[in-house]
C-alpha cells in the first residue's frame, strides 16, 4: 500500500496537499564555512520557508534533512530521532535525504554536522508536531481518535526551536539498536544506486579528459586542445553526437557500449603543455605546495624542550598522496528540458552541486532538480559532482537525458587528492 508520506517530490506538492500538518521555518543565513571545507550557499528566496516535517493523516511521516547518507546510517539515526519525539514507530517515517527540490539548505555532509548540528531543528520539529497533535486531540470530545480526523485539512506551523523535548530517560528509540533502513533496498536489488538510474529515452555519454591530470590551475588549462577528428568514429554505430567546449571533448552515444567504444578511438590532439611539477622528491613536491599554516595549540617551549633532551629523536613525517578510491567510479544522469534540468547524482553537497550548475548551464538554481541518489562511497569528494557537469553538458547538447559513466582509469586520476 503506497503511504502518502512517500508521494510528494516538491515543496509545492507538500503545500497544496490536504490531510497533513506542515512544519516550515525561513531559511537561515549560511553559516561560514569552516577553513578547508566547502561553502554553504544561500538559500534562493523564490523557493519559499523551507520544510522540515510532514504528518500525514494516513500515519505516515515525511521527514526532510539537507544532508546525505554515505553509509554511515544518517538515515536510520534521524528516523529514530523523528519517531522518539513523535512517540511513533521507526517504520512510520519516510526520510528525505539531499533532493534539492524539497529538503532544507544545509550544506555539505561533513564533519558530523548531520547529527550534531542539523538534527536539532529536525528534533524540534518533530516535537511540536507532536504537542499540536495532542493538543488537537485533547480538544475533541471523544475519548480516542486517529491522525485522520486530526488532520482532516492542511495545516502548516512555523519552527519553534524552544518546543520542549522528551527527556532521554523516556527514550525508547533513541540509544537502541535499530535495523538499517537503508539495506533492505540494497539487498533486494531495488534501485537504489544512481548507476542503475535509467529514464525513457536515454543515451550514453562519455569524456575524454586532457592530458594536465589533477592539475587545477594555469593558463594553459581549458586552452589545450589542439584538434578533434570525428570522422575517426564515423564508422561506430549509434554515435549522437561529439560535444567540444574549449578543452571539454564528449561523445553522446545510443548503446553504452558504442559510447566506450568511441572513447578509446577518437582521435583527440593536444597542445603542449607544462607537464606535472617533479614529483621524485614527493615530500618536498608536497612540502612546496601552496600552503596555509593552521597552528592548533601552542603550549610550552617546545625549542627549550628539545634542547634540554637527553636523548633526541629528530624525524620528519610525509602523509603521501592519498586516493579516495571509491569503489566504483562515479556515474550521474542528466535530462535537459530546455529551461528545466533534473541531475541524479551521488553528490555529498547537493545545494551547492546545484550553485555550481546553474552557473556552468546558465540557468537559476531553481531551474536545476539534484536528486541524491545512493554512489560507491563518497567521503573527501570523489568525482561525483564532475561527472554531474558532464552529463549536464552532454545532455544540453542533445536534448535527451544522458548517463554518463566513469571509467576506472579516470576516476583515479581526475578525483581530488589528499596529502
Amino acid at each position: 500500500m503506497t503511504r502518502r508520506a512517500d508521494l510528494p517530490q516538491c515543496r509545492a506538492e507538500f503545500h497544496s496537499s490536504n490531510g497533513v500538518l506542515l512544519i516550515t521555518r525561513k531559511p537561515p543565513l549560511p553559516t561560514p564555512p569552516a577553513h578547508g571545507q566547502p561553502p554553504t550557499v544561500q538559500a534562493n528566496p523564490l523557493e519559499g520557508d523551507e520544510l522540515l516535517l510532514a504528518v500525514w493523516d494516513d500515519g505516515s511521516i515525511t521527514a526532510l534533512h539537507g544532508h546525505v547518507d554515505l553509509g554511515t546510517g544518517i538515515a536510520t539515526a534521524l528516523a529514530q530521532i523523528v519517531a522518539e519525539e513523535l512517540c511513533v514507530e521507526l517504520n512510520q517515517i519516510n526520510m528525505v535525504l539531499g533532493n534539492t527540490a524539497s529538503v532544507p539548505n544545509q550544506g555539505a555532509t561533513i564533519a558530523s554536522a548531520s547529527l550534531q548540528i542539523h538534527a536539532a531543528p529536525l528534533r524540534a520539529a518533530a516535537a511540536q508536531a507532536r504537542a499540536w497533535l495532542v493538543a488537537r486531540a485533547a480538544a475533541t470530545s471523544v475519548e480516542s481518535t486517529d491522525y485522520a480526523a486530526l488532520l482532516a485539512g492542511h495545516v502548516e506551523l512555523t519552527l519553534d526551536l524552544n518546543t520542549p523535548l522528551k527527556a532521554p530517560a523516556d527514550y525508547r528509540i533513541v540509544g537502541t539498536s535499530a535495523p538499517r533502513t537503508d539495506i533492505p533496498a540494497k539487498a533486494t536489488g531495488a534501485l537504489t544506486f544512481v548507476h542503475d538510474m535509467r529514464v525513457p529515452g536515454m543515451l550514453h555519454g562519455r569524456v575524454v579528459r586532457p592530458p594536465y591530470v589533477g592539475a587545477d590551475h594555469g593558463d594553459f588549462i581549458g586552452n589545450t586542445l589542439a584538434s578533434v577528428d570525428e570522422a575517426s568514429i564515423s564508422h561506430i554505430p549509434g554515435i549522437r553526437t561529439v560535444v567540444v567546449i574549449r578543452d571539454f571533448v564528449g561523445i553522446v552515444a545510443e548503446r553504452e557500449e558504442h559510447a566506450d567504444q568511441a572513447l578509446r578511438e577518437l582521435r583527440v590532439h593536444w597542445k603542449p603543455w607544462p607537464g606535472m611539477p617533479d614529483q621524485s622528491d614527493l615530500a618536498g613536491a608536497i612540502k612546496s605546495n601552496p600552503s596555509t599554516q593552521r597552528r592548533l595549540i601552542n603550549e610550552g617551549n617546545v625549542d627549550a624542550a628539545m634542547a634540554a633532551a637527553d636523548q633526541k629523536m629528530p624525524r620528519n613525517y610525509v602523509w603521501p598522496y592519498q586516493l579516495h578510491a571509491s569503489i566504483g567510479p562515479s556515474c550521474a544522469l542528466a535530462d535537459w528540458q530546455s529551461d528545466r534540468m533534473t541531475v541524479w547524482a551521488g553528490s555529498q553537497n547537493p545545494h551547492v552541486l546545484r550553485a555550481d550548475l546553474a552557473k556552468l548551464m546558465g540557468l537559476a538554481d531553481v531551474q536545476i532538480d539534484v536528486i541524491r541518489m545512493e554512489a560507491a562511497g563518497c567521503y573527501g569528494r570523489n568525482c561525483a559532482d564532475d561527472v554531474a557537469a558532464d552529463a549536464a553538458l552532454l545532455s544540453r547538447a542533445v536534448g535527451a537525458p544522458v548517463r554518463v559513466q566513469l571509467t576506472r582509469e579516470q576516476e583515479s586520476a581526475w578525483e581530488p587528492k589528499g596529502a
